[in-house]
């Protein structure tokens, strides 16, 4: 094998992102690698000697996944890429376990893999392939905080059986055994995807992984099987959600006794009306227990997810008929919220912190079944209520046909919230009329009490001042003088030089957008949009985007970070000064420009430029704060949770009213 593992010119410009005219370059330097064989018009090189001069000369950095994905994407030229990832995983699991690979491996495809087990280990290189196979491909995936969340909730523990119907690549499982079960079961309807899944789960030893492919509705592989636990992530379409009680009911039929189920569904699979009949059921016999509303946008495909939580009764005790309903919220600044994976973007972790333990405070929260009560609660990140069943269902009287739930049976937790919301403001009316009250006593009637609006207000009264104390370079708006931020004196003319021209002289290497191969982003590139538009503005690839694709465009720079410093690059090539053109109008790179300047006058100015950037920022979230404030102002003065304070007198200078 090793005779195999060399490279040609064309294959050593793949790996470091160039072009090949630029390798034949490289090959006059000092130092550059001899051949190791072919001839003069095509010599070859042997590959640990060119990937440690590329490593040497700062133009391969690459860690072991993208390494081994950029690989994989080209060995794909030739066949189809779910063969070649499935060429790639079954290398990485035969090394993982220290079995010799078959005969007729491509040379260079085991050097790469060998090279990224050994750096981070077999599962590693295996997840990290599979999960960029399954984005790249539109396989959902579940990201990482969401498998670890559901295993949590079924409590798939210790010894555990745990079973995914619906195994795609078999994430779920992998975690599953991650969490200390002892022996998984899968199947999917692709025989592809159930392939990948058995490669991800090779690795495990001492326990029992079985993967099989078929459609486990109609050729259920594990008739009879009960297990533990169920964690999967069904095929329901959102448009199409009839199938997700068929899903339900196999998981509870694949229960023992006692045993729980978490399941991935669409929102539309607790609000369609053709499964209210199955949902109520599965109510009133105590087998849906909990469903969550996670954040926006969490998994591939991005779209809204719920988890359902269901129970098999285990027929010695009474069901415990308590429904918990958890709705999250989005992250107010951004509208968005997104938990962590190697194919996902990132949720702030401080936002998903607050998210499950608003879920686990709920779980554990004060109940009193012998009454009607509803506990509620939550925080910025999950708003929740635990009532009984029968008060979900069995609600007639008070309500109009359209807010009584068991009309619907809609269990979308923003709904039940509103339910009961409903429910509390027409019981406090009818109070209010046996007292022969004007009025009710508490015309708000929401689950946000009146000190709780206090708070609320006086809190992002709070947040504003804080804002305010890092803005203190306005001044005072009553001084009437001239706000100016601390700046210093004007900069001493300077020389510049386009980008074709920093290049020139080895500061940077670039590539414009659109163009043929793909490039591959590392922390400290300059990314530069190609067209204008409102807002548009040069940034910087921070370390969890390392190895990530560039995007179609995007024009990419790559400054020696020895010799120029990448927010001083960014702040000068797409300034609002710079770009004097309309929106709309494309950005040619090559007239970009930027200063010469000695490396520590560039830090200086990369310091003032990423302060902008902060500012930015904050007078964003100033406006949403201001916002929010006002709407809780307003919200309480109109509902009647507080009403004005006391007048006081006029200002100095103010004429009375």
């Amino acid at each position: 094998m090793a005779d195999e593992v060399v490279l040609n010119a064309a294959e050593i410009a793949r790996l470091a992102g160039v072009t090949r005219g630029t390798v034949l370059t490289w090959r006059r330097r000092d130092g550059f690698p001899a051949p190791a064989g072919g001839t003069h018009a095509g010599p070859v090189y042997d590959r640990a000697e060119a990937e440690a001069w590329l490593a040497a000369s700062g133009l391969w950095e690459l860690t072991p996944g993208p390494r081994l994905w950029r690989e994989v994407s080209h060995a794909a030229r030739d066949t189809s890429l779910g063969e070649a990832v499935s060429d790639a995983a079954a290398v990485a699991a035969r090394l993982g376990r220290g079995e010799a690979l078959p005969p007729g491996v491509p040379g260079n495809l085991a050097w790469i893999v060998k090279h990224a087990v050994d750096d981070v280990g077999a599962a590693a290189v295996l997840n990290d392939l599979l999960d960029r196979y399954a984005t790249e491909s539109g396989i959902p995936v579940t990201p990482a905080r969401i498998r670890n969340c559901m295993i949590g909730l079924a409590g798939a523990g210790d010894g555990a059986t745990v079973l995914d119907p619906a195994s795609g690549t078999g994430e779920l499982l992998a975690a599953a055994l991650t969490g200390g079960a002892e022996r998984v079961l899968g199947q999917d309807a692709g025989t592809a995807t159930a392939g990948l899944a058995r490669a991800r789960l090779f690795l495990v030893e001492g326990r029992s992984a079985e993967v099989t492919a078929g459609d486990a509705l109609n050729a259920d592989a594990f008739a009879g099987v009960e297990a533990d636990a169920v964690i999967c992530r069904p095929p329901v379409p959102a448009i199409d959600p009839e199938s997700a009680v068929a899903w339900a009911r196999y998981a509870l039929a694949h229960l023992k006794p006692g045993g729980r189920a978490v399941l991935a569904m669409p929102p539309s699979a607790a609000a369609e009306p053709s499964g209210r009949q199955a949902r109520a059921q599965m109510l009133r016999q105590g087998a849906l227990r909990t469903v969550i509303a996670l954040p926006v946008a969490v998994a591939p495909p991005y779209e809204p997810l719920h988890l359902w939580v269901l129970e098999r009764p285990d027929g010695k005790t009474e069901p415990d008929l308590l429904a918990l309903f958890v709705d999250a919220a989005p992250e107010a600044r951004s509208g968005a919220d997104y938990a962590t994976s190697s194919a996902a973007g990132t949720m702030p972790a401080a936002s998903w912190r607050a998210f499950t333990r608003s879920v686990g405070i709920a779980g554990d929260s004060p109940r009193a079944p012998g009454k009607r009560v509803i506990c509620s609660g939550g925080g910025r990140n999950a708003k929740w209520c635990v009532t009984r069943v029968e008060d979900l269902l069995d609600d007639i009287g008070l309500l109009d046909e359209a807010e009584r739930l068991n009309e619907t049976v809609d269990l979308t937790p923003a709904r039940v919230r509103a339910h009961f919301s409903a429910w509390y403001r027409e019981k406090d009316k009818e109070s209010a009329r046996l007292r022969g009250d004007a009025r009710p006593r508490n015309p708000a009637a929401t689950f946000r009490h009146a000190r709780m609006g206090r708070f609320s207000v006086k809190h992002d009264v709070d947040a504003l001042a804080a804002i305010l104390r890092r803005l203190d370079w306005l001044g005072d708006p009553g001084g009437r003088r001239e706000a100016e931020p601390p700046l210093g004196l004007p900069a001493d003319p300077w020389r510049t030089a386009t980008v074709p021209e920093l290049a020139r002289l080895g500061l940077l290497r670039y590539r414009r957008a659109g163009t043929g191969h793909a490039e591959l982003l590392r922390a400290g590139d300059v990314l530069v949009p190609a067209t204008v538009t409102k807002g548009a503005e040069a940034t910087v690839v921070a370390g969890d985007r390392d190895g990530d694709p560039a995007g179609p465009g995007m024009h990419v720079i790559r400054p020696d970070q020895a010799q120029l410093d990448s927010w001083f690059l960014a702040g000068f090539l797409l300034s609002p000064g710079s770009s004097r053109k309309a929106a709309g109008n494309r950005v040619d790179v090559r007239q970009l420009e930027a200063p010469l300047l000695p490396l520590a006058d560039q830090e200086r100015y990369a310091s003032a430029f990423r302060t902008a950037r902060s500012l930015e920022s904050i007078t964003s979230n100033l406006k949403d704060s201001a916002a929010s404030m006002a709407g809780y102002l307003t919200a309480g003065l109109a509902s009647g949770d507080f009403g004005p304070g006391p007048e006081t007198p006029p200002s100095a200078g103010m004429p009375a009213q």
